[in-house]
């Protein structure tokens, strides 16, 4: 009975069944049967905890690692039942409705009171022991992977030998997917076509209907692709960044035209990024770019020339590194994924002495983004335009394996960067780019817009641009307040590890909001090809009007929002946790469980709270 199979079954059952209305109010006026009530619970949480505790002499069946799935799924059972309380709109047990109103309460108030008390501290009960888990994993991993082993020589002398690579699933080394990405023409190829369908979408935007559902201007850019990338940058890494239509003028007109500037050294920052990600956000609420075919369209058509301007005149990638305000919400996305470009085997770069990932070789140019792959770590400035992959003489360069975010809690010295802790312009973009989420979501919402519709002074375009300035400043100043817990590590480090550490619940939040519209706008997608079809004379239908916002949220759709935002809290909460441990080791401070939990709590009470605003918005 001690199996984990047994546990979480036991205790879903448990929290399921005593939930369900005849249950629970035959438990709440029935004495025995209440007794009983508390009884089941405490055994199904006794055996559900026996794996994960592991008092002895238990010990699990199954390998420490699938304890996280065995936490993360019972989350999921805690977040259905509390959600289905917290959004109903009656109350869910009669008994209730009946003894508020004897002692003057609100029973719904009553009831999404409850339902929060069980969600928040029952959301952190699964995920906080999952997070212990996985970070102890992680660091057990990683002392076996990076420990040399002692091999006697016939001359007596010890030498350095590392254990062998492990398999890092590559994506190059699947047989046809692997060849297509790692063909420069073919990659060449794709972002042309990409260009190709942009033009097309600029070219309805300027001459179709002003009616954004019925344009592809008005759907395709603002639904589909937006959801669709921050889904598949989380399975297979940067692929918007991948696929740019941007950069395809680049590709071809740079092998006449070579340019010799380089990028002006005092600009060689994210600072022009982070104001060019404000003014987007701020145009965006102000303006409703994504209800103006037109204004989406010059929008398109104005990227790629001014991306095509500047990598006509500077080396390498500098619109993707310092300007584009759209790759750097891709790049930072991208932390979140499971894939990143790196080497296969880290013991041949140490033999090569070329660096063609770098600078370029025989085979083809290098990053333009000045990343040497041996030195790189995570997706940070990352196009994931594989150029490495064809330079690389080796063939040691693969879109492989890594731990989401792990690279945001370390922060340390890498290719391109620097020491990353120490890098505050990155800290503010990371920054601005998770609460401008959580504020651009806000902007959609009831409560927001009535409250901005009661504000008379000046028109409603400078109202909402003011709204969205001011709620990103008091965003960030909420965020640094989570940077006070160590005082030994310098101020600029403690504001960017809380940049980072807010990245994984700001990209849950874009996920949650554009993964919304892609499923409630998914049929805006049909009615503007139809009618593109129709004024080509390909096809003699016409569609319906419509609008932008056509289908209604599927029950399955709340649930799944909260899930993956607790997600995103759980993986925040983490990078927090070891970020805090990184500074205290590199501050040469004490780096001991408790103390740095110590310090690590001012930065989740912060993070908690804007995951409660999320769960709100």
């Amino acid at each position: 009975i001690t199996h984990p199979v047994v546990g979480w079954t036991t205790m879903a059952a448990a929290t399921l069944g005593w939930h369900v209305p005849a249950a629970y109010e035959l438990a709440i006026q029935d004495p025995a049967w209440h007794l009983v009530e508390h009884l089941t619970m405490l055994g199904a949480g006794l055996l559900f905890w026996l794996p994960v505790v592991q008092p002895f002499p238990i010990r699990s069946p199954w390998p420490r690692i699938a304890m996280i799935p065995y936490l993360v799924t019972a989350d999921i059972v805690n977040t259905v039942v509390s959600a289905a309380l917290a959004f109903a709109s009656a109350p869910v047990y009669g008994w209730y409705a009946t003894v508020s109103a004897a002692h003057g309460v609100d029973a719904v108030r009553d009831q999404q009171l409850a339902a929060g008390l069980m969600w928040v501290p029952g959301n952190l009960a699964f995920l906080v022991p999952a997070m212990v888990i996985t970070a102890r994993w992680l660091l057990g991993r990683s002392v076996v992977d990076r420990t040399p082993v002692a091999t006697p020589t016939s001359a007596g002398v010890a030498l350095r030998v590392l254990p062998a690579a492990s398999d890092r699933g590559d994506l190059l080394r699947t047989p046809v997917l692997g060849r297509l990405l790692g063909s420069a023409r073919f990659r060449l190829g794709l972002r042309l076509v990409s260009l190709a369908v942009l033009i097309g979408i600029a070219v309805d935007g300027i001459l179709g209907p002003d009616e954004s559902p019925m344009n592809l201007a008005g759907t395709l850019p603002w639904t589909h692709w937006r959801g669709g990338v921050v889904l598949l940058a989380l399975l297979l890494g940067n692929v918007a960044c991948f696929a740019c239509p941007l950069v395809a003028p680049r590709g071809v007109l740079r092998r006449w035209i070579r340019p010799t500037r380089k990028w002006p050294r005092a600009l060689r920052s994210k600072w022009i990024a982070v104001a060019l990600v404000v003014v987007w956000l701020v145009v965006y609420e102000a303006f409703d770019l994504w209800d103006s075919p037109f204004a989406t369209a010059m929008l398109l058509l104005g990227l790629v020339g001014a991306a095509t301007c500047v990598d006509l005149l500077f080396e390498g990638s500098a619109f993707c590194r310092y300007v584009c305000p759209v790759g750097q919400y891709q790049m930072a996305t991208s932390t979140m994924s499971s894939r990143t470009v790196s080497a296969i085997d880290p013991r041949r770069c140490d033999t090569c002495t070329t660096r063609d990932c770098l600078v370029g070789g025989p085979r083809g140019p290098g990053c333009g983004l000045d990343l040497l792959i041996p030195k790189k770590s995570g997706n940070l400035d990352c196009t994931f335009c594989l150029d490495c992959v064809t330079a690389c003489p080796h063939d040691n360069v693969g879109i492989v394996r890594q731990v989401p975010g792990a690279d945001l809690a370390t922060a340390d010295l890498r290719s391109g960067f620097g020491r990353l802790a120490r890098r505050l312009d990155v800290g503010v973009l990371l920054g601005v780019i998770a609460i401008g989420g959580i504020v651009n979501a806000a902007g959609m919402t009831a409560p927001v817009v009535e409250a901005m519709d009661r504000i008379t002074v000046g028109p409603r375009w400078l109202v909402e641009a003011a709204f969205v300035l001011v709620a990103i400043v008091v965003g960030l100043l909420v965020l640094s307040l989570g940077s006070i817990g160590d005082r030994d590590v310098p101020w600029t480090e403690r504001l960017v590890r809380a940049g980072l550490a807010v990245t994984p619940l700001g990209t849950a939040m874009w996920i949650v909001h554009f993964g919304f519209h892609l499923v409630t706008g998914w049929p805006t997608a049909e009615a503007a090809l139809t009618r593109v079809g129709h004024d080509l004379g390909t096809t003699a239908q016409m569609p319906d009007r419509i609008l932008s916002c056509c289908v209604p949220p599927p029950d399955w759709m709340l649930p799944a929002e909260l899930f993956a935002l607790s997600i995103g809290l759980a993986g925040s909460l983490g990078v927090a946790w070891w970020g805090w441990r990184a500074a205290s080791v590199n501050a040469g401070s004490a780096a001991s469980p408790g103390v740095v939990t110590r310090r690590w709590l001012p930065s989740a009470v912060v993070l908690v709270g804007l995951w409660a605003i999320t769960a709100w918005i």
